[in-house]
């Protein structure tokens, strides 16, 4: 049982009782239904004495300082240094996971929250560490940013106040509810994961990749700066049709100015046991790349890839080179402060 005393014990914003002690989440769109004393499908979100509670407010295993290109956000102050944080716990079960050492741990996230609670990180503390190393923002990655969502409202709130920016990379999960807060707690950015068609997310994710749609839409009506990554894996969903359908998708729901990210897997976790033992051939990235843009798409990148010119950044309008990127190094050569083109006076990007 845990104690509701402790700092990183927080009862769930938004969940629902059902009847006797069983409780729903209304985090995320897996909508738990939890009876009392079991978790839900993340491992971060229990149910105790009838109520819904995350165990994982401030307990934070995964900390840096990286450049907001790493997110990917190309489009959003390129070359600023965002204070970068990550829980325990996912509530996708993608067998390819990079992170999977936090988001689906062997010991369980119950055993590793209970010997962490030494090291648990107040939002007021993480905004001073965050301006001690003048930062430019904060960013909520490495697992599910989600199942930090109580603890990212407080930190937003505060950043804020800091005039620092705010961003999640996210599966782009939760609920409309959830969004909404974010929103209003100050979410600026989201870097939002297509995995690839219905089929292949419901299969290997266990989600509804046209909820994530329905949240990358409403990102944009609320004035969040979106950006979209697919990691291209040989086989699964590197097919032409699915290529076009999500490019298209883009185009006709998010604007074809949405920087698409096109990402080379790497075996990771669980992939050599569903078959996918190869990196992504370079072959298919670049026929993914030349497809998204034959679409309409303004700005297709590739990455996890070094050293190419897939990074950098050409005015749609007048092709000028407007921002060159190599290893996370930036530097922008093209465009004025308002983030216009210099030649044609196209808007780029926010610095």
């Amino acid at each position: 049982m845990f104690n509701l005393t402790n700092q990183n014990i927080k009862e769930s914003f938004f969940q629902k009782k059902i009847d006797g002690d069983t409780a729903q989440c209304l985090t995320c769109e897996r909508k738990c239904v939890i009876k009392a004393g079991k978790m839900g499908f993340c491992g971060t979100r229990t149910n105790i004495k009838g109520k819904i509670y995350t165990i994982v407010h401030g307990i934070i295993p995964a900390l840096s300082f990286n450049p907001i290109e790493k997110k990917p956000l190309f489009h959003f102050y390129p070359g600023t240094i965002a204070i970068t944080i990550g829980t325990y716990g996912c509530n996708f079960s993608c067998f390819w996971c990079q992170n999977h050492h936090i988001s689906h741990p062997d010991r369980g996230i119950r055993n590793l929250v209970n010997e962490h609670q030494d090291n648990y990180i107040s939002p007021e503390k993480l905004i001073r560490i965050a301006l001690k190393n003048k930062v430019q923002g904060t960013s909520i990655s490495f697992n599910e940013p989600t199942l930090l969502f109580e603890y990212s409202l407080e930190v937003f709130k505060l950043a804020k106040k800091h005039n620092l920016y705010n961003t999640y990379v996210s599966n782009g999960y939760m609920t409309e509810s959830v969004l909404k807060e974010l929103v209003d707690a100050g979410l600026d950015a989201i870097n939002m994961d297509i995995k690839g068609d219905f089929k292949m997310v419901k299969k290997y994710c266990g989600g509804d990749v046209e909820k994530v749609w329905r949240n990358a839409r409403l990102a944009k009506k609320f004035g969040i700066h979106v950006e979209i990554t697919t990691l291209l894996i040989e086989g699964l969903n590197t097919d032409e049709k699915i290529i076009k359908e999500i490019s298209q998708k883009i185009v006709d729901e998010l604007g074809p100015d949405t920087p698409f990210h096109l990402t080379r897997f790497f075996p990771h976790y669980k992939s050599g046991e569903y078959g996918f033992n190869l990196p992504t051939p370079i072959k298919s990235l670049v026929k993914s790349l030349e497809i998204a843009k034959n679409t309409g798409l303004f700005f297709v990148y590739l990455g996890n890839l070094v050293g190419t010119e897939y990074e950098n950044t050409y005015c749609p309008n007048c092709s000028k080179l407007v921002i060159r990127r190599s290893d996370f190094n930036v530097e922008i050569i093209g465009l004025n402060r308002k983030g216009k083109c210099n030649q044609c006076g196209t808007f780029i990007c926010k610095l």
